[in-house]
């Protein structure tokens, strides 16, 4: 072989081997999100206070003892609001616990026992009427739901049986007429959800009192939002999602593990769906505030002029954490790694609500990267 081909070849090599990994921890910029653990005389045994920050706002706060949250605990959104308080003894919530809006409005207040809700569920409206009134033990309904509009017009009535849905006693819109329910009876057959309107929101296939079969989520306008089957309350196969601008996401095969979620962070609020998805402190526009002042755009994908959005799916757990960050879709040259850093201290959500109780669910989410 030639030696100047040789020596290109080797030259080229330690280039390419040279080439250093994207890392977003050793970029220069301040620190998003960090703990602090102030104990009494210094000693682990005693009470601890825990703080929580996103900047230099504290979005928690509350005390540890032996490993375990006790006492009162508070979490905040980005501008000091209450977004939710309650308290836990041994680590589990007990007591009544309470939920505020971006307003700071009582929007819910649930009593728990030994970590599981029980006792009264009541969810209020803006105009601080109830919107849901339920009886919980060992954290499940134990006869009637009822749900009201915003105007304090019954909503719906639905009768359950060992904590699943048994049998619909009625729907009715924001005026009062009543709608269509459909098949289901005795905790089988298809169940159909409305907006206030009367715009239909969601039909599902229910088998003793869970969910089996088909599954369709609409917006207002009618147009799918999400679909796909469920098998004993648990998504399976294939499910197609639409992103919040219409943008059709990625589609994930789920398993087991898999919990309910919504990835339209536009969610309206006039919907009284059973189910509230997770949500960033503040919505969409505050999310895309946060990655226009914290995103750092990897040198090496600007230099060869990379651009696109990066998928990915995360969990948020009952209190707002973030855990668990999968990246789905990938462009490269450090874009992936700058976005599943941004998702991973982003502050604390607002947890999604399943029949008004915090639960945990996962959210696909985008990360645009374009240049100027």
């Amino acid at each position: 072989m030639n030696k100047k081909y040789f020596l290109a070849i080797i030259i080229s090599l330690i280039q390419f081997t040279a080439k250093a990994q994207y890392k977003p921890e050793d970029q220069v910029r301040p620190t998003m999100l960090s703990e602090s653990i102030i104990y009494e005389d210094d000693d682990t045994n005693k009470l601890g206070v825990f703080s929580r920050y996103f900047f230099d706002n504290v979005t928690e706060t509350g005390n540890y003892l032996h490993g375990n949250r006790t006492g009162d605990w508070y979490f905040f959104d980005l501008n000091g609001g209450m977004m939710y308080r309650g308290h836990y003894k041994n680590g589990l919530k007990t007591g009544k616990w309470e939920y505020f809006d971006s307003k700071g409005i009582l929007r819910c207040e649930i009593y728990f026992k030994s970590g599981l809700a029980d006792s009264t569920w009541t969810g209020y409206s803006i105009y601080k009427l109830p919107i849901y009134k339920a009886t919980y033990k060992y954290g499940g309904i134990t006869d009637t739901l009822f749900t009201y509009h915003e105007n304090g017009i019954h909503y719906t009535t639905m009768i359950y049986r060992n904590g699943s849905p048994y049998s619909v006693v009625g729907q009715w819109d924001v005026y009062g007429n009543p709608v269509e329910s459909g098949s289901f009876k005795f905790g089988t057959g298809n169940l159909l959800h409305y907006y206030p309107y009367g715009q239909l929101y969601s039909t599902e296939q229910y088998t003793g009192g869970s969910l089996n079969g088909d599954a369709k989520y609409l917006n207002i306008d009618g147009i799918k939002k999400a679909y796909g089957i469920n098998v004993d309350n648990v998504k399976k196969e294939t499910w197609t999602y639409l992103n919040y601008d219409g943008t059709e996401v990625p589609f994930a095969t789920y398993g087991k593990t898999t919990t309910p979620f919504d990835l339209n962070m536009s969610y309206d609020s006039t919907n009284k769906s059973i189910f509230t998805p997770a949500e960033y402190p503040g919505g969409n526009k505050m999310y895309k505030d946060f990655l226009l002042k914290n995103l750092i755009y990897p040198e090496d994908a600007r230099k060869i002029k990379i651009q696109g959005t990066v998928w990915l799916n995360f969990e948020v757990d009952e209190i707002g954490h973030i855990h668990d960050v999968k990246v789905y879709s990938r462009i490269g040259e450090g874009c992936d790694e700058e976005a599943e850093f941004l998702i991973k201290n982003m502050p604390n959500w607002r947890p999604a609500m399943q029949m008004g109780i915090p639960v945990k669910s996962r959210i696909y989410l985008p990360v645009e990267f374009k240049l100027e």
